[in-house]
């Protein structure tokens, strides 16, 4: 998945504290959708494209998407970088 697919799918939302980001609208590719998302924010803070983001990252997707061991290891790498991220089931 491109991030042009990606931003035109995604439903997102800003207030002061956090952006957020909901992957739901694409159904049973939520995974591939938050997979595509860390990996490109992991590659513009590893090329200094983008500075860490100083309000926390949530993203929101169904109970029953499954968080790849890709998905873990960006979020883990983000984190490292100063990027605050949520995963939210719901």
């Amino acid at each position: 998945m491109d991030m042009n697919e990606f931003n035109k799918t995604v439903a997102r939302t800003e207030d002061d504290a956090t952006v957020t980001f909901d992957v739901r609208p694409f159904g049973d590719r939520q995974g591939e959708a938050l997979d595509s998302y860390l990996s490109n924010w992991s590659m513009a803070l590893q090329a200094n494209a983008a500075p860490p983001h100083s309000k926390l990252l949530v993203v929101l997707c169904d109970s029953s998407t499954a968080i790849t061991k890709n998905a873990n290891r960006l979020i883990g790498l983000l984190n490292a970088k100063g990027v605050a991220i949520e995963i939210r089931h719901s």
